[in-house]
């Protein structure tokens, strides 16, 4: 009778997902483990399903469960990581982000945690990490997304967002020369990248200003 019930169960999850119908998948998921017990596969396909439905907290939830017994699946650590990111918890998100990245070398996950250690002024471990983000492979067909205004985005290469927060980063340490570099760098890859020139002529004028205030100082 038990061995009926799943293979109706494990049906039901084929077909509702075959239809886009996520929560009906779900419950039968929890259906299967219930009856499979706690080492259960159907763990891993309910966090993943949680994951790309948006549902962050369980999804956490049950991939930080998962992650006990598989703590280098780097799947569950990217899940893992994406859903703190998501819910806004920062540092426990850079931390997931940190055990990613060591074992990824991927620039998606570099960029990630750069752009979390930049946003909480973590600056000095945001610059060392945007380093290591660049010396990564290139990531084909990746882009993000920059606001030009509240009506246009711009699709950026995911290498030149990167320079163009190894700029940013530099401007909040103060060191204006490795800022407009970084910007440059953008630049010389996507001359169009709007944000890029807007930071780059920010830091020509707070170059211009140092160097103003070093020729009064001198006067002085």
């Amino acid at each position: 009778m038990q061995n009926i019930e799943l293979a109706n169960h494990k049906k039901i999850v084929t077909q509702a997902l075959s239809y886009n119908d996520a929560q009906t998948a779900i419950n039968s998921m929890h259906y299967i483990i219930a009856l499979e017990g706690a080492n259960s596969t159907y763990k891993d396909s309910l966090a993943i399903t949680y994951y790309r439905t948006g549902n962050y907290v369980s999804s956490h939830l049950l991939v930080k469960e998962l992650l006990t017994s598989k703590p280098d699946n780097t799947q569950l650590l990217e899940m893992n990581a994406v859903s703190l990111q998501s819910l806004g918890a920062t540092k426990d998100a850079i931390a997931a982000y940190e055990i990613l990245f060591s074992k990824t070398k991927n620039m998606v996950h570099g960029y990630q945690l750069a752009m979390l250690q930049y946003r909480i002024k973590r600056l000095a471990e945001a610059q060392a990490t945007i380093v290591q983000t660049l010396q990564c492979e290139d990531v084909e067909n990746a882009y993000l997304q920059f606001s030009i205004d509240k009506n246009q985005n711009q699709n950026v290469p995911l290498k030149v967002a990167a320079y163009n927060l190894q700029g940013l980063i530099a401007f909040e340490l103060k060191d204006n020369a490795a800022a407009k570099q970084a910007f440059d760098k953008a630049l010389e890859i996507m001359p169009e990248f709007t944000v890029a020139t807007q930071n780059a002529n920010a830091v020509v004028v707070a170059m211009q200003n140092e160097q103003k205030v070093k020729r009064q100082s001198k006067k002085e």
